[in-house]
């Protein structure tokens, strides 16, 4: 039983008004998702009404154009196992249309029936594009295998050679790709091959990737670099060359594939935000801050527009090249985080104004109601907001605006007030064998979180006080901040972790304690010389150095007290010995607001006070040799 003329013009109408309504729609590039959604429930409609009729070779064609178009948008609404019973479905029916049998669950042994008893006929363009269809799901689903299979299957049809690879079957791939001009199509099928061409090189290179086979990935991409394409996959393809450039140590090389990337698309905010890594890599800082700060210029922007952006098309890169694989590969910082990265790194290479006023922004989005979302990625974390409002006070602190230093660490030690325990006790615990910190309760780990941030807020409170010539106050501030970091006691010190982990980190948080206390008792030590307490500044020097070694401008503050309280030879000692020996390196990872501090407020000229030392120690020298 065939379909009459006329229901079959009737349904070819319906079909090509349903494809035009849609073109007009995406021509105008007008967000209506609500279109799509209409478009996509006429052609179920249209398809099981054609469907209702036992199978036919006369309506093959209708047939299969009207599924290829339903299944086009059903990749946008429904499930993919969805749209593969929907396809699979359309396969049965078209084998029943030439008098074939393959009723079969499994795609890939479906597939081979189909190409079988289609293969070499007249059917042949309408079918590979149900095929492509399938090709677009299995992408999707990042099912290169069941890919090559079905590659091979076509090869093996077309009597061509096949070499067991994916890249290799899809250089040899050969589509008819013939269009009916009286049966339109929602997208067409050279469009769509084009589009899955590219997708599959750059699939296939980012598994590469996984792999860390990295000089194989950058042929695949530079392969699919020569390609026809849309702008945004182009793009996509360069910065993963530029990817595979900097993993194989060639940063320059990296950097031309990113330019590439933004001049074929400047919202490819990936290449941005990877050219902004590469220049950290060279010690560029100042092309770094530049690229970082036309990222969050250009994320804002799309933020801006995403209310009125069209909604993407039929088949999007998203859809084909999974946007979770995509991000394990290379992300983009949320803006938030951008932000907090340049005021970090303008911090890092001394442009305090910049940093202060990217400081202050980052406060206020975060204390902003309508404040972006803070992206919890493993690969790309935010700091716990205690941690970016002392990194801020300490900017603030170097762009010499003591008074934004005190207000934002008000901030924090109110937040902290009622979470600073009266005392916390570490001990170590025996596992296997290892010694390792008690810390492994998250309440443990957080209440020594809260002493350390209650205590740096106390501590940086001190150099502002000392900016502003208030001797008193730091004093005061610098003594609340000792009685807060006190509270932590350590029962064993010479303590090992043989773990990566959650261990390494309570270690590194409780060294970070103990240059806290140095670097906090050396700031007490110079309040008091400077009110000319001695002794008291002598004892804070001495256990600043216990807390904290290696300090050059502490160990030089010790020898001047020692020299005003006329112990010098005491003095000499401590000056041969700082003068024989360098800073020594402190093996933790510390928070900016210690890392970069560098001792500048505790900084003293040595030079009369060396001439003094070398003039006694040379007297001393004569006297023994006499």
């Amino acid at each position: 039983m065939s379909i009459t003329p006329c229901l079959f013009g009737k349904w070819s109408e319906d079909n090509n008004s349903i494809v035009r309504k849609w073109k007009e729609f995406e021509k105008r590039r007008q967000p209506n998702r609500d279109l799509n959604k209409q478009c996509y429930t006429e052609l179920l409609r249209l398809q099981k009404k054609i469907q209702g009729l036992p199978a036919a070779a006369e309506q093959l064609c209708l047939e299969v154009t009207v599924s290829y178009n339903a299944l086009l948008f059903s990749l946008s609404f429904s499930k993919s196992n969805e749209t593969q019973d929907n396809l699979t479905h359309s396969l049965v029916r078209a084998l029943e249309a030439v008098g074939a049998r393959g009723a079969c669950s499994d795609p890939a042994t479906l597939w081979q029936h189909v190409l079988k008893a289609l293969g070499g006929t007249e059917f042949v363009p309408w079918i590979e594009k149900l095929l492509l269809i399938q090709w677009t799901i299995w992408l999707s689903e990042s099912h290169l295998e069941g890919t090559l299979h079905l590659l091979q299957q076509i090869h093996s049809t077309n009597k061509t050679s096949s070499a067991g690879d994916l890249l290799a079957e899809i250089r040899h791939l050969t589509f008819s790709v013939q269009e009916d001009a009286s049966l339109l199509v929602a997208v067409a099928a050279k469009d769509l091959k084009d589009l899955l061409l590219i997708c599959t090189f750059i699939s296939k290179g980012v598994e590469l990737m996984k792999e860390e086979n990295y000089a194989e990935a950058l042929l695949a991409f530079q392969e699919a670099s020569i390609l026809p394409s849309p702008r945004a996959a182009l793009a996509h393809v360069h910065t993963l060359t530029g990817l595979s450039f900097t993993k194989l140590g060639r940063p320059q090389s990296a950097l031309q594939c990113y330019r590439k990337a933004l001049e074929v698309d400047f919202s490819c905010h990936r290449a941005l935000y990877q050219s902004s890594l590469v220049y950290r890599q060279l010690g560029n800082s100042h092309a770094e801050i530049e690229a970082l700060l036309l990222l969050h210029s250009a994320v804002l922007l799309r933020s801006e527009r995403d209310s009125s952006r069209p909604p993407p098309p039929l088949i999007s890169l998203d859809r084909l090249l999974g946007s979770e694989k995509m991000a394990s590969i290379s992300q983009t910082p949320s803006p938030l985080l951008i932000l907090h990265t340049l005021a970090h790194r303008c911090v890092h290479s001394d442009r305090n104004s910049e940093a202060a006023e990217f400081y202050l922004d980052l406060l206020a989005c975060l204390q902003s109601d309508a404040r972006p979302c803070v992206s919890t990625s493993d690969d790309l974390p935010f700091p716990r907001i205690p941690v970016v409002y002392l990194e801020a006070a300490f900017a603030m602190l170097k762009a010499q605006r003591s008074w934004d230093v005190l207000a934002i660490c008000d901030e924090v030690i109110a937040k902290t007030a009622d979470l600073v325990p009266e005392r916390l006790l570490l001990e170590p615990c025996d596992r296997l064998g290892h010694t390792t910190m008690n810390l492994e309760s998250d309440p443990v780990g957080d209440k020594l979180d809260c002493v350390l941030w209650s205590g740096a807020a106390y501590f940086l409170q001190g150099h502002a006080h000392l900016q502003l010539k208030d001797t008193k106050e730091a004093l005061s501030s610098f003594t609340r901040a000792i009685n807060q970091l006190v509270k932590v006691f350590v029962k064993q010190e010479d303590w090992t972790v043989h773990t990566p982990g959650e261990a390494a980190d309570h270690k590194n948080k409780v060294r970070t304690l103990e240059v806290l206390k140095g670097q906090t008792l050396g700031g007490r030590g110079l309040c008091f010389a400077e009110r000319g307490q001695l002794k008291e500044a002598l004892r804070d020097f001495q256990l600043s150095l216990q807390s904290s070694p290696g300090g050059r401008n502490t160990q030089m503050w010790l020898v001047e007290i020692l020299w005003r309280l006329d112990r010098k030879e005491e003095a000499a000692a401590v000056w041969k010995q700082t003068s024989s020996s360098s800073d020594s390196v402190t093996l933790v990872d510390l928070p900016l607001y210690l890392q970069a501090w560098k001792e500048d407020a505790m900084h003293l000229d040595h030079s009369s006070l060396n001439k003094k030392l070398e003039d006694f120690t040379c007297s001393c020298d004569v006297k023994t040799q006499t």
